[in-house]
């Protein structure tokens, strides 16, 4: 049975936190310097203007040198954010529709800055709240000068003061007032989108649930798109199955529904998996839709069939769609429905692309990122098992065989024991100093400092002393250009390969070589021993080992070191280990490669 939508109510709150290019602090900084220009500038051409004001010029004087002081004292409450950031805006542009009235009614028959004055907040309101605000503001203006007028021709009992006046002023201004409502909210809305996109890669957290994040981007899509109603559909590449977030903003409410289903719980035959879609004509047997494919970049009108997900509510008046995509591979898609209001316009749907794009590979770059973790701890556990194994497990496998030597020697020589307890406490105490110093280098988190050839030494005398091993060492002088973690897998390569030929094929001679090449480096460790043990079809004609029927250790460090090994094997004559490495840090590097690109 699967299972049904779930549906979580969510407060819907407007947050006020904005972007950041639209800082408050900012933007009304600037328009409170400006007031001041403005304001010194209006009486400074006031007071030259040979041609007096036909009301009261005296008072238009006092009038205009008021507003400067008011623009300065308003310009340094500003400037030092003394005042709460939320009523500078509503506050400072109703007192400037009041001044600019007053200014432009008693600055009447000289050089009357009315245009100048109104063009301020009128640009001023399109800067904080673009479009429908501007319009507002503009008829109050609109309104409120031929009102002046009229009440001051009656107070000043001047009965031509308003008649000779032009109407017109008016009309200009709401012209005006368009036009840059208009511009403002372009920009605004630009403003928003680059907003939107800089607070995008905030979302993308490897310990933050993708439900929170989507849920956070999807109601952030719809405000910005005013939109009603948003799908998320994502197909996950592990399981197949469809993951489908439904988020919806009505009342004043969002709420999100979640199902999980084995197909597509949205399906669109009529456009491709790699096209996002404009459809603002959804009438029944009608309806149509602008196609744009994301990688060929094609642009055609496809018609929606009757029976399609999109017409099933009949409420829906406008849908724009984009696909998610990984690698050019789909991974489902985004729908934002309008059930009411406009039309989508192509910079919606163009947006809806860019936006769902960047957050399809920032959702990506989170779980390739997780993965890789899990990956880094997988190969890790599994070097900490090879060292384990070549290091302690051995001196172990050692201290046992040694120990049932002194069970055997008391029966046969008694006398012999007490040296045999005293090499043993020697393996123990040798033992004991090779964990402390393993724990100490996990610890510490860094390997061995010694080179190659430092490290080879120690490990050929270690042998040739404790296990009287002839050895013979061949290798350059010269640096082989392996980096420290390289060098410390290939002398562990060496200890392992050694100690192998000692105790399993009992051998009493081996050698050790090691060439540099441009290209790479290759090393040999050859043995007299028994040979590995036969299996069937463990060994092929030529004597060569399969590669699972190769020792584990030996083959995991060579597999993460990005190198072959090769192992070939006869009974009775002995062994040989033959590998090859890529010479230089790239080498070193290649195991960490292969798990970021895993």
């Amino acid at each position: 049975m699967k299972p049904g939508p779930r549906h979580l109510p969510f407060a819907a709150h407007r947050s006020g936190r904005r972007t950041a290019l639209e800082a408050f602090s900012r933007t009304e900084k600037i328009i409170a310097f400006c007031r001041v220009l403005l304001a010194t500038a209006t009486l400074a051409i006031v007071v030259a203007d040979p041609k007096q004001p036909a009301l009261g010029p005296e008072l238009a004087y006092l009038l205009l040198t008021a507003y400067v002081g008011y623009s300065a004292t308003l310009f340094l409450l500003v400037r030092g954010e003394l005042i709460r950031k939320e009523l500078i805006g509503p506050y400072s542009t109703g007192a400037d529709i009041v001044w600019v009235t007053l200014i432009a009614v008693f600055t009447e028959g000289g050089t009357s800055p009315y245009f100048l004055l109104q063009a301020f907040v009128v640009f001023s309101v399109s800067v904080r709240w673009g479009m429908p605000a501007t319009m507002a503001v503009t008829a109050v203006l609109a309104a409120l000068y031929p009102a002046a007028l009229y009440l001051a021709g009656h107070w000043a009992d001047v009965s031509d003061f308003a008649s000779r006046r032009t109407l017109f002023r008016p009309v200009y201004l709401l012209v005006l007032g368009y036009l840059v409502g208009y511009l403002g909210e372009h920009e605004r809305h630009s403003k928003r989108k680059l907003g939107f996109m800089l607070d995008l890669p905030a979302a993308f957290h490897h310990d933050r649930p993708p439900g929170r994040a989507i849920l956070r981007l999807t109601r952030r899509a719809l405000e910005h798109f005013k939109a009603e109603r948003g799908l998320v559909v994502v197909r996950d590449p592990e399981s197949g199955r469809f993951f489908t977030w439904e988020v919806t903003r009505r009342g004043g409410r969002t709420r999100l529904g979640l199902r999980i289903t084995e197909t597509d719980p949205l399906p669109q035959p009529f456009a491709a998996t790699t096209e996002g879609f404009l459809a603002n004509d959804l009438s029944p047997g009608n309806a149509s839709a602008l196609c744009y494919d994301v990688l060929s970049g094609t642009i055609q009108r496809k018609r929606i069939a009757a029976d399609s997900p999109l017409l099933d509510r009949g409420i829906t008046q406008a849908v724009i769609a984009s696909p998610v995509l990984i690698q050019r591979e789909s991974r489902g898609h985004v729908v934002v429905v309008r059930e009411s209001g406009g039309k989508f316009t192509r910079d919606d749907l163009e947006f809806l692309l860019l936006l769902v794009a960047q957050a399809a590979a920032g959702f990506e770059n989170v779980r390739l990122q997780q993965k890789a973790e899990e990956v880094a701890v997988l190969e890790e556990r599994a070097r900490i098992a090879r060292d384990l194994h070549d290091g302690f497990i051995q001196s172990l496998a050692g201290i046992d065989l040694r120990i049932e030597a002194c069970k055997m020697l008391f029966q046969r020589d008694p006398g012999r024991v007490p040296r045999e307890l005293e090499d043993l406490h020697q393996v123990v105490d040798r033992g004991y100093r090779e964990v402390r110093h393993y724990m100490n280098v996990l610890r510490d988190a860094r390997r061995d400092t010694d080179d190659l050839w430092t490290g080879l030494d120690r490990v050929t005398t270690e042998f040739a002393t404790r296990e009287r091993l002839r050895l013979h060492v061949e290798h350059p002088k010269s640096d082989p250009g392996l980096p420290p973690e390289g060098g410390y897998e290939v002398v562990q390569i060496v200890r392992e390969a050694l100690r192998n030929a000692v105790r399993h094929g009992q051998a009493t001679q081996a050698l050790v070589k090691v060439g540099c090449r441009p290209s790479h480096l290759y090393l040999v460790v050859r043995d007299n021993g028994r040979g590995f043990p036969e299996r069937d079809g463990a060994v092929d004609a030529d004597g060569f080992l399969a590669e699972s029927a190769t020792p584990w250790s030996i083959r995991e460090r060579v597999a993460a070191l990005g190198g072959a090994l090769r192992v070939w094997t006869q009974p009775g004559r002995g062994s040989e280990i033959s590998l090859t490495i890529p010479a230089g840090p790239r080498g070193a590097r290649l195991g960490s490669d292969r798990r970021m690109l895993a």
